[in-house]
């Protein structure tokens, strides 16, 4: 195999002794290679891309070798890499991967001088100290630095770097501050400094046109508690705000071309956002989640293309009196951790919202008549509800609508999920394809003919077409409350009959007759007592054929197992998990 140009390795057993590789390979491919070095004999004079992604790869090899026509180098999760290669003989190396390489703690100084590098990912090298002192990576675009939790200092520019579109220094919490020639960088589109140490917005980031995101969220991570003293980001001395964002904000409004601005966290007031803010006419996803507010910013509610606001836990009480019908195009709507009693009528203006997150609004109380175009309510760990209104008025103009209300006692004490489900189909039986709720109970009823103590159930189908869908009812049961969240995923298929050919084990039933109808997961936080969660699939649902145009609309007030004629089914299996 000494000509070998492409190879993929796809096993790993029994190769820890290898010790040739072809001098002719263009590709190495090898996921998950056990050898801790290459073979010495491996001369990659020809080697266009080296990818050994999670490797046991300790360091490439000894010494230097010729690697002029290499391109890419992936090392992702390779946890056992303490040492890089001299990229002096890499000169058209363009892709460097090393994300995850928890024991890095240096790379070679020659890495600041590849002028062809256009994406260098170092994200999660918790380990790495240092990067060389200037770098002249004149044909960058992508730089991610991420999570590197222990590199003290940002390097200077040596020459332009203006080809940089990409700049992530989220979690490097030792890093105070970026060089002044970072300015030259007019191309960027995405900036993230969030949970670093800069003590103040750098000026050359209100004059980025082309800027697209940018987050800048307070600071968290070990280096801000082990040092509270520090100057933060934002920060109250004497009850008097030193708030160096509160004082640039002004200055974002020129940012024409932002679509995405996160500030969490930042010790922002509602004062603190200036009139022009809704001169960021592009922006799409604003994230003030973690600050102050009284009520919603009179000046956010100009922004017509703003479709995800977060305003979670910033103790709100109301939502104010503004006016929020300019948030025209909003669907998306967080407000999580507040302190809300009851909902403002004021969401009743936002008439394309279809998620609304009030999880954890412990004071809130009832849950009024919502939006017809709301589909997913989440209302976990609302610990005073005790009124929520019926489905078919909350959510009666989607194909689609979900109720998540875990730990929610006072609300389970007076209405269960059959009920509202019952209301659900009063209203909706013909035109909603699917609802699901999860709550507090634990009783299935008696009516749920096919019942069985197991993470999956298959229900025989019948023959007839008297049916308007399908309901299913499972409980989970907490069985550990030490952990600190829940991962619940839940899931439907259809098993087609075959009539021509058994499968292998003996049953009926092929894998290419199975058809996946939909599945949901979510990660919750401590379940405290057994939930119920309820689904329900509308026939449409289940057969996206309509069989209307054969049988006419049929009603019934009872919910079976289906059935459809234009398809050979048998069975329908409904797989849940925690």
């Amino acid at each position: 195999m000494k000509n070998l140009r492409l190879l993929k390795v796809l096993c790993v057993s029994n190769c820890d002794d290898l010790q040739y590789l072809s001098n002719e390979l263009r590709l190495l491919d090898w996921k998950g290679c056990p050898l801790r070095y290459l073979p010495s004999s491996f001369q990659p004079d020809n080697l266009v891309a080296l990818l050994l992604p999670y490797s046991h790869i300790e360091q490439l090899w000894k010494g230097n070798r010729p690697l002029y026509k290499l391109k890419k180098i992936d090392l992702k999760g390779s946890q056992n890499l303490i040492k890089t290669p001299d990229f002096t003989t890499t000169p058209k190396l363009e892709a460097l991967i090393m994300e995850g390489c928890i024991r890095l703690v240096n790379v070679h100084p020659s890495i600041g001088v590849l002028k062809m590098l256009k994406l260098l990912n170092l994200r999660d090298c918790k380990s790495l100290r240092n990067l060389p002192t200037r770098i002249g990576m004149e044909s960058l675009e992508t730089l991610i630095l991420s999570g590197c939790s222990n590199l003290v200092r940002f390097p200077e520019i040596d020459g332009k770097i203006e080809h940089l579109k990409t700049l992530d220094l989220s979690s490097c919490y030792k890093i105070e501050y970026l060089p002044v020639n970072l300015q030259q960088i007019e191309f960027l589109e995405k900036l993230d400094l969030s949970e670093t140490s800069i003590t103040e917005p750098p000026s050359f980031i209100f004059h980025l046109k082309n800027l697209k995101i940018l987050s800048f969220n307070g600071r968290k991570g070990p280096s801000y508690k082990s040092r509270p003293n520090l100057p933060s980001l934002f920060k109250v001395i004497q009850g008097r705000r030193t708030n160096p964002m509160a004082r640039m904000l002004p200055l974002l409004s020129g940012l024409s071309s932002l679509r995405s601005l996160n500030l969490r966290d930042c010790n922002l007031c509602e004062g603190d956002i200036p009139r022009d803010f809704s001169g960021l006419s592009c922006l799409m996803i604003l994230d003030l989640s973690g600050n102050n507010f009284i009520s919603i910013p009179a000046s956010l509610t100009r922004l017509s293309k703003l479709w995800f606001l977060d305003l979670s836990n910033c103790n709100m009480c109301t939502l104010g009196e503004a006016d929020i019908h300019g948030l025209s195009s909003l669907s998306h709507l967080y407000l999580k951790g507040n302190n809300f009693i009851t909902i403002p009528l004021a969401l009743t203006q936002l008439s394309r919202l279809k998620s609304l997150e009030l999880s954890y609004c412990t004071e809130l109380q009832s849950l009024p008549e919502l939006l017809t175009t709301i589909a997913d309510v989440i209302i976990d760990g609302c610990a005073s509800l005790e009124l929520v209104a019926s489905p078919s008025k909350v959510c009666n103009l989607v194909d689609e609508a979900l109720v998540y209300a875990i730990n929610c006692f006072k609300l389970a004490e007076n209405i269960n999920a059959l009920t509202l489900l019952r209301k659900h189909l009063k209203a909706f039986a013909n035109s909603r394809k699917m609802f699901a709720i999860l709550m507090p109970g634990s009783d299935i009823p008696e009516w749920f003919s096919h019942q069985k103590s197991d993470s999956s159930i298959k229900i025989p189908l019948p023959k007839d077409s008297q049916w308007i869908g399908v309901a299913s009812c499972c409980i989970f049961v907490n069985n550990d409350s030490s952990r600190d969240y829940e991962i619940i995923s839940c899931c439907a298929c259809i098993n087609f009959r075959n009539s021509e050919q058994a499968s292998r084990d003996g049953s009926i039933f092929r894998g290419r007759n199975r058809r996946m109808i939909g599945g949901t997961g979510w990660q919750v936080g401590p379940i405290i007592k057994d939930h119920l969660f309820l689904h329900y699939w509308s026939r449409d649902q289940l057969y996206p054929i309509s069989m209307e145009y054969k049988y006419g609309h049929c009603e019934t007030n009872n919910l079976r197992a289906t059935d459809c004629l234009d398809h050979k089914c048998d069975e329908l299996e409904r797989l849940s998990q925690t």
